[in-house]
């Protein structure tokens, strides 16, 4: 589903990833470990194809970084869901609508954006803080919009970069919790994080990224 052969990034006469080479399957948990810096972050983005590598290549369900076209990159990006740290939540609107921005942004149909809308907050437990305002909810309940904002169009994996970094230990433990849940109905997660202890027990692999470079 997912490969990076070889996979290089360079920018700002830096290396910033050297010589990964990664495989997701359908349906895994891959736990990508590393201190602020190491590349998590840039790993996910080569896989999210907002960047190239500068050698190598990114394959990722069939799409290829070589040959891809903006046209086929924006296709893959709506199958391809994203969970940001700091949310990254429009906060002038509420909960139903940040979720049916994902949906409108695509071209989706009204009536089947509100069933669709209903279906992912009913997934993260928010149904019934669905046409509340963002900066009315807590941390925990903002990363639950912010997951299910990236579950909207059925992604086939979840790219989380540090989902609990802002999160007091009770509401990580609530967004690792949903993210297995969601793991276990067959959506693959790449998570990347600084703690270990996190994805123990839940990743099928745990890789060990350090000045660019993972092993695992």
């Amino acid at each position: 589903m997912i490969q990076l052969k070889d996979a290089w990034f360079r920018a700002g006469g830096h290396t910033i990833l050297q010589g990964i080479n990664l495989n997701v399957n359908l349906g895994e948990f891959i736990g990508i470990v590393g201190v602020s810096g190491a590349g998590k972050s840039t790993l996910l983005r080569l896989v999210h194809m907002e960047i190239r590598p500068t050698r190598g290549i990114v394959l990722v369900d069939n799409l290829n970084s070589a040959t891809a076209e903006p046209d086929d990159i924006a296709i893959h990006r709506r199958k391809v869901g994203y969970i940001f740290q700091d949310f990254k939540l429009l906060e002038d609107r509420d909960v139903y609508a940040n979720v049916a921005f994902a949906l409108w942004a695509t071209g989706v149909k009204r009536k089947r954006i509100k069933k669709r809308v209903f279906q992912v907050l009913a997934e993260v437990g928010l149904s019934h803080k669905r046409y509340a305002m963002i900066p009315r909810l807590s941390g925990g309940e903002q990363q639950r919009v912010a997951i299910a904002r990236a579950l909207a169009n059925e992604p086939f994996i979840l790219l989380a970069d540090e989902p609990t970094g802002n999160l007091d230990p009770d509401n990580t433990r609530e967004i690792m919790g949903l993210l297995q849940r969601i793991n276990r109905k067959g959506t693959a997660v790449l998570m990347a994080t600084h703690k270990a202890e996190l994805v123990k027990g839940l990743a099928s692999q745990i890789m060990q990224i350090h000045d660019g470079r993972i092993s695992g």
